[in-house]
C-alpha cells in the first residue's frame, strides 16, 4: 500500500502526519525565535519509515503504539478463565502490543481538513494473540498552539487495550538534548520496574534520579543512566475507576519540557501515566538532515495506561467490554 502524508497547519503550528502507523513525521514549531523549528524525530522522507536497517534497531518514531502500549509480562494474560498467549518480541514480553502493531498497520482516513485528521484501522480477533476485533480511530486536531490526539476503540470481545502514540522531542534539533534540556514532571510517584522493566506493583515517591518535581536540566537524569520510566499520579488507584468500569479523569498537566533559548513543550493527558525514555538506546543512521541519531538524541513522552496492568489489580484497570468504549486524549503545547 501506497505511503500518504498528511499536513495540518495553522499559524502557529504545523504537523505532517503518515497513513503509515498514525506516525507524527514532522511538528514544526513556527516563528519561535526568528525560526521554524521541528521538534520531533524522524526522517526527511515517508519510505524511510520503512526500512529494513531503521526497523532492525526499532524506536518507533511518532508512532500509534498498540493494541497494549508498554509491557506486558510473560507474553499472556488471563481473561474470564481463558489464558491468551501474545506475541513475546522483548525478552520473553510482549512491548507495544507485539510484532507489528498499530504501528505497523496502514490506516484509512475518514476525515481530513486544513487542521484536523481522523484515521481509522482494524486489528482482528486473535492478531498478536489478542482476542477480539478492535476498531481503533484517531484524530490529531490543532487549536491555536497545541495538538490534541484523542483515541477511541471498541471491540467486539472482553480484551486489553492501552494505546498512545511515540514521538521523540528534540527542542533544539542541532543539538543533544543533553545541551540545554530542561524537564518537569508533575506526578509524584513511579512505578518501580525489574530490569526487564516489568512492573514488581510498587508505586514509589519520585526521588533521586526520579524528582523532576521541579525543573532540573535532562543532563542530571542521564549522567545517572537515563530515564524509561512510568510515572504516575499520587491518586492514580482504582478509586479512579468510574461506576462504568473505565478509568476517568480531566486533562491535566503532567510534564514540560523547556530550554534555555525560551521554547517549551507541556504535555497534558487524562491518562494515569506518562512514560518517560530519554533514548538510550537509539540507533538510526541518517535521520533528518542526515543527522545520526544516537544515544539519547531526543526524548519520548508517552501518556498512557500503566504497564502490565493485567497482572496489577491495583492498577487502573485496561480491561475493555463488548460494547464500551476506550477513550483517551493527549494535548501536546507549545509556547
Amino acid at each position: 500500500m501506497e505511503i500518504r502524508e498528511f499536513i495540518l497547519e495553522n499559524e502557529n503550528i504545523e504537523v505532517h502526519v503518515l497513513n503509515l502507523g498514525g506516525i507524527m513525521k514532522n511538528f514544526i514549531v513556527k516563528g519561535k525565535n526568528g525560526r521554524n523549528t521541528d521538534i520531533i524525530l524522524g526522517f526527511d522522507n515517508a519510505e524511510n519509515y520503512t526500512d529494513e536497517e531503521y526497523l532492525r534497531n526499532y524506536p518507533y518514531f511518532g508512532a500509534v503504539i498498540g493494541r497494549y502500549a508498554n509491557r506486558i509480562a510473560g507474553a499472556s494474560f488471563e481473561i474470564e478463565g481463558e489464558t491468551y498467549r501474545l506475541y513475546a518480541n522483548e525478552s520473553g514480553n510482549t512491548l507495544h502490543g507485539g510484532k507489528e502493531g498499530l504501528d505497523r498497520k496502514y490506516w484509512e482516513v475518514s476525515e481530513h481538513t486544513g487542521d484536523s485528521l481522523v484515521l481509522h484501522c482494524r486489528s482482528i480477533d486473535l492478531e498478536n494473540g489478542f482476542p477480539g476485533n478492535l476498531d481503533v480511530s484517531v484524530r490529531y486536531s490543532l487549536e491555536k498552539n497545541s495538538l490534541r490526539i484523542k483515541y477511541e476503540a471498541v471491540s467486539d470481545k472482553t480484551t486489553y487495550v492501552n494505546i498512545t502514540s511515540h514521538p521523540y522531542f528534540n527542542l533544539s534539533p542541532e543539538k543533544s538534548v543533553t545541551d540545554e534540556t530542561w524537564l518537569h514532571v508533575v506526578p509524584s510517584c513511579y512505578i518501580e520496574t525489574d530490569s526487564a522493566l516489568i512492573p514488581t506493583g510498587k508505586i514509589l515517591a519520585a526521588e533521586g534520579l526520579h524528582d523532576f518535581r521541579s525543573p532540573e536540566r535532562l543532563a542530571r537524569a542521564i549522567s545517572g543512566g537515563g530515564l524509561d520510566t512510568c510515572y504516575v499520579f499520587s491518586d492514580s488507584g482504582k478509586d479512579d475507576m468510574h461506576e462504568n468500569g473505565r478509568y476517568e479523569k480531566s486533562v491535566r498537566h503532567m510534564a514540560t519540557l523547556h530550554t534555555d533559548e525560551g521554547l517549551s513543550l507541556t504535555v497534558s493527558s487524562d491518562y494515569p501515566g506518562i512514560q518517560i525514555y530519554t533514548g538510550k538506546y537509539l540507533n538510526v543512521q541518517k535521520g533528518k538532515s542526515g543527522r545520526f541519531y544516537g544515544p539519547f538524541s531526543g526524548i519520548a513522552l508517552e501518556p498512557q495506561m500503566l504497564p502490565d496492568s493485567p497482572h496489577h489489580p491495583d492498577f487502573p484497570s485496561t480491561l475493555l467490554l463488548p460494547g464500551e468504549k476506550y477513550m483517551h486524549e493527549t494535548v501536546f503545547t507549545v509556547r
